[in-house]
């Protein structure tokens, strides 16, 4: 080629070009961000509303329906999704990939507009904000005290010490829970109240009238402007105190202080917050989305070293979580086999060639492959991460095929009988240019492999985009730099032709010996072509029933460590009950072995940036130590001690799900691996939904396989329902408005104003006394007061004890229950399969409809998507290479390789014992490749043999000869290369690991495809084609 020619004739410009390139390289590498997973950025928008006090019924009727039915008109939207929780709203919108999220967030700030003013007057405003699962806390911070108390505590970190990481340079917000939030609280005594027949409202009117800071205007003098203000904000509790409610009859003022006891102290804390079993505040630290993450958390950790300093005596604060300690782990682990593959390639290649200057060749080439693949990452903004990370360790196993083949090429023309007569130059132009048109169109084709990825949507796509761009260009760089610096360092390094030793090295003898065997048992095969091909069919049967039993995954688990026990108490029961049986299991976590900590959160639950409150729920966060130090798997670890875990409960109605925590980062449909979706219409209770589910669940339960079975939510939470007497109420001139805002007054309180203190505003809520109701009979007795006189609610109407559901959640305005369930011991898919097939012919409601959900059906839908990646990839390739054969038959036997590489792979899955994953039909495309590459050389070289006079058998036959050693070399290289990721030697390779497997197995039993399946196939085309 003319480019290989410019190269030799011009050694100063490749000296200069490549020290370019690995100038670029290098600062490329040092520049580029550090992240656990590349950056998925889905196009979601998240709406927040508090209403405090309302039941998820209420949130569902006043808010949801209004919201979603307008939402629901927005552009590119994909599906709404959202929970009505007590006192809290949220939606989230997702749009269709490839959509702007910046316009997806201003078009849902529009439709929101539309529809503030419909919303109840006394709900938040709403919270609008774009979303991304990727966004997780940097770090998590829990915040201890031995003087101060939960309000003290949660007032300073509110106050103080959150403001001390919005400075850090890449933060993007904090997040506080747990403790208790600072609150003047107005006891009445409802005694009094009764007895001067005061309204509660009211008071709280007077409160706020009371409590006033407002501009007046200006005032211009002749010189000088002054601004009017009314300043009347509460200085002090005593001032509340002070505050006459009701002029009295000869001076005697009714002051605040009479009828009510007034404290400065707390809302009621619906949230708990421990590390290591003590209480205290939790603080996370979110960092911007496009942020290192590790220069953020070294900003964090500078940042908490000069705090602790100046903290408060008693004050401490202690890492909970901290994303980066993983993520160096994992990146040091792809790394390590990196580096190790790297040197495991460079030994095969001085095994197989057996000169120091030979290895020097390559040595020196693969850098700048390397170094270049870095400056493409820079240029398209990726990051390091262990998928980038892996991408590079696979490209270390093909990057060096082109520049071995290109050398072996080379050295067997040194070897020649007349090779002395001619000088390096010229041997090496010829060495270059016998394989380089080949091996142009054979990684054009490589490449043309992957470039469906980039043509499907999908979270495949999304998840290993930057993996499949970093092996295309490093495979594109790895053919630039063959056919350049490749010969230029040959001809440079190199012995020259006349003074070649002749010694065999220890390389050559093994090479021989192979040569003979090959053709010895090579021609054996030619002459028994159909039994050879029989057997291949048989061996491709085998290799897809073994398949069938291997299992299915979606992702492999990363052995973080990290483990999740979720508590789910029997609805209503209170947050101190709770709080014990957490503390019971907490014991149990404290005794167990390679624990590096626990944190747990009861009380609720932390979705993003809020904390939903659900006091007969919990969690227990447990931190195993680093892989290295403990000798067991996470998944291990889970099934040894799950039992002991939740037999600490020691609360026979307690549901305890043990279960190692889900990779973070990646939008996935849920947290388990089956979800079964329940969709029904509001003409469906909330009950009947719940009953359909516990049916659903009731048929599950003894599936193989199936663990921590669970209902998403309950409908029996306590509630006590007032039905208004309307005629009574009428007759007596009271509106059902007026006696709903008294009830919610006594019983969740009023917010009057603001008290503000040192720059902060703490809420002055006016409620009943804390000993007022105890029961039902007391709310029966609840005072409510008229213009017209006193009257008492059970006089109003009815009061019944009834049940509610504890939340309420709907996938585009329709109420959806899932059933839930961990797969432990078993395969993910089979067991899902099983689970669908149970439940396929139940009978349900009219408009109710089930729908799969959960890791599993993800698996199904980018099973379906990698498929069709497939197909696209072979048709690609398949244009690419009937362009450069000139024919339609040589493409397809060249492509035959590929399904028939699920033998090797298959076997090798099946010794590990590892299930098929996404991880793995990638792997499968990057086989394909390296297929297609030995494929197109051994073909094109046998064609040239033929060209040249040989007959087909002894092309045949001496082109598999010819290419015996490259393609040992480059299926050692390969598989060398990828011992590091399939061992799992280091954190952070789980991800990788069945891939490598996979493809070890595929390049085994490639080089029997090569040197016999091909050979074959091609002497019976040419057969069938003379006759």
């Amino acid at each position: 080629m003319k480019i290989t020619e410019l190269s030799l004739k011009r050694p100063v410009a490749v000296i200069v070009l490549v020290a370019t390139a690995v100038l670029l390289g290098l600062i490329s590498f040092v520049s580029l961000p550090v992240n656990l997973l590349p950056d998925i950025t889905y196009p979601m928008v998240k709406v927040y509303i508090n209403w405090r006090g309302a039941t998820p019924e209420d949130i569902e009727n006043n808010i949801a329906d209004v919201v979603e039915q307008k939402m629901a008109t927005v552009d590119n939207l994909d599906y709404l999704d959202s929970q009505c929780t007590d006192g809290l709203y949220t939606l989230l919108v997702n749009f269709k990939e490839g959509t702007n999220v910046d316009i997806a967030y201003q078009d849902t700030l529009a439709k929101m507009g539309l529809v503030k003013k419909q919303l109840p007057k006394d709900a938040s405003e709403p919270m609008i904000f774009k979303a991304d699962p990727s966004q997780l806390p940097v770090i998590d911070l829990l915040i201890t005290s031995e003087k101060l108390d939960s309000v003290k505590l949660r007032t300073w970190v509110e106050n103080y010490l959150q403001q001390q990481f919005t400075g850090v340079p890449g933060s993007a917000g904090t997040e506080v829970s747990g403790g208790a939030k600072r609150e003047i609280r107005v006891y009445l005594d409802s005694l009094k109240v009764q007895m001067l027949g005061l309204n509660p409202d009211k008071i709280a009117q007077r409160l706020a009238e009371e409590n006033i800071e407002q501009a007046g205007g200006l005032v211009t003098t002749e010189k000088k402007e002054f601004t009017v203000r009314t300043k009347g904000y509460f200085k002090s509790i005593d001032e509340i105190k002070n505050i006459i409610i009701m002029p009295g009859k000869d001076g005697q003022n009714i002051y605040l202080k009479d009828i009510a006891t007034i404290k400065d102290t707390s809302d009621i804390q619906r949230v708990i917050t421990k590390l290591n079993a003590k209480e205290g505040v939790k603080l996370s630290v979110f960092k911007q989305a496009e942020a290192n993450t590790l220069d953020v958390e070294t900003g964090i950790k500078k940042r908490i070293e000069e705090l602790k300093k100046i903290l408060p005596a008693g004050v401490k604060l202690d890492i909970i979580y901290n994303q980066a300690d993983y993520i160096r782990a994992a990146n040091k682990g792809v790394r390590d086999a990196a580096i190790i593959a790297a040197l495991l390639v460079i030994l095969v290649t001085w095994f197989f060639l057996g000169h120091t200057s030979h290895v020097l060749v390559i040595l020196l080439s693969m850098p700048v492959s390397l170094l270049l693949t870095f400056a493409f990452m820079k240029l398209m903004g990726f990051s390091v991460n262990i998928l980038s990370l892996g991408g590079l360790v696979l490209a270390i196993t093909v990057i060096l095929d082109q520049s071995v083949i290109v050398l072996e090429n080379i050295v067997r023309l040194q070897h020649e009988k007349n090779a002395a007569n001619k000088d390096m130059t010229s041997i090496v132009l010829k060495g270059s240019n016998e394989v380089s048109s080949a091996l142009m169109f054979a990684v054009m084709t490589f490449v043309a492999l992957f470039l469906p990825f980039l043509l499907v949507p999908g979270l495949v796509s999304l998840l290993f985009h930057e993996l499949i761009l970093i092996i295309a260009a490093a495979i594109s760089f790895s053919m630039l730099v063959a056919i350049t610096i490749t010969p230029s360092l040959s001809n440079a390094l190199l012995e020259k032709t006349d003074k070649i030793e002749k010694k065999q090295t220890y390389g050559d003898i093994v090479i021989e010996k192979l040569k003979h065997l090959l053709t010895k048992s090579l021609t054996y095969a030619l002459e028994r072509r159909k039994l050879f091909i029989w057997l291949t069919i048989g061996l491709f049967v085998i290799g897809m029933m073994l398949f069938t039993v291997i299992g299915s995954e979606f992702l492999p688990k990363a052995d973080d460590g990290m483990i999740t026990v979720k508590v789910k108490m029997p609805t209503g029961t209170s947050l101190q009950i709770t709080n014990n049986i957490i503390s019971n299991i907490e014991k149990k976590v404290k005794d167990l072995p390679y624990i590096e900590n626990y944190s747990s959160l009861i009380g609720g639950k932390v979705w993003g940036l809020v904390t939903y409150e659900i006091a007969n729920e919990g969690e227990v966060d447990i931190q195993l130590v680093p892989k290295s130090k403990r000798g067991i798997s996470t998944d291990d670890y889970v099934k040894k001690y799950a039992d002991d875990i939740q037999k600490s409960a020691g609360y026979p109605g307690a549901k305890v799900m043990v279960m190692h925590t889900k990779m973070k980062g990646i939008r996935m449909t849920g947290d388990f691996d089956i979800e079964i979706e329940l969709h029904a219409p509001k003409t469906v209770t909330p009950a009947e939904m719940y009953a359909l589910a516990a049916k659903i669940s009731s048929m599950i339960k003894d599936v193989k396989g199936v663990s921590n079975l669970s209902i998403s939510i309950d409908v029996t939470k306590p509630e006590y329902h007032f039905i208004p007497d309307r005629n009574r109420l009428a007759d007596i001139g009271i509106s059902e408005a007026a006696v709903s805002s008294n009830i919610k007054t006594l019983v969740d309180g009023k917010v009057a104003g603001s008290y503000y203190e040192s720059g902060y505003y703490y809420p002055i809520r006016v409620v009943a006394d804390e000993k007022t109701f105890k029961g039902k009979e007391d709310v029966g007795n609840m005072p409510i007061f008229m213009k017209k006189g006193l009257f008492y609610l059970r006089d109003l109407g009815t009061i019944k004890t009834s049940v509610g559901p504890v939340e309420i959640d709907r996938i585009d305005q329709m109420r959806v229950i899932k059933v839930t369930a961990s797969v432990i011991g078993a395969d993910v898919g089979k067991t899902s399969s099983e689970v669908y097939r149970m439940i396929k012919d139940i009978k349900l409601p009219a408009g109710c409809f089930i729908k799969a959900g959960g890791q599993a059906q993800m698996m199904r839908e980018n099973f379906k998507t990698l498929g069709f990646i497939l197909l696209m990839a072979l048709f690609f390739a398949y244009v690419i290479l009937a362009i450069q054969f000139e024919s339609l038959i040589l493409p397809l036997l060249i492509l035959s390789r590929i399904p028939l590489s699920v033998i090797g792979i298959s076997v090798a899955l099946f010794i590990t014992n590892t299930p098929v994953g996404v991880t793995v039909l990638i792997g499968v495309l990057l086989l394909s490749g390296i297929e297609i590459v030995h494929g197109v050389i051994l073909i094109t070289f046998i064609q040239e043999l033929i060209a040249a006079g040989e007959k087909v058998k002894e092309a045949v036959l001496k082109g598999a000869e010819l290419r015996l050693r490259p393609v040992l070399m480059t299926a050692m290289v390969g598989i060398l290369g990828l011992v590091p990721l399939a061992f799992g030697w280091g954190e952070g390779t789980e991800l990788l690991k069945p891939m490598a497997i996979g493809v070890i197995g595929g390049l085994i039993f490639s080089i029997y495809l090569t040197f016999y399946y091909m050979p074959i196939v091609f002497m019976a085309i040419m057969e069938n084609k003379n006759k």
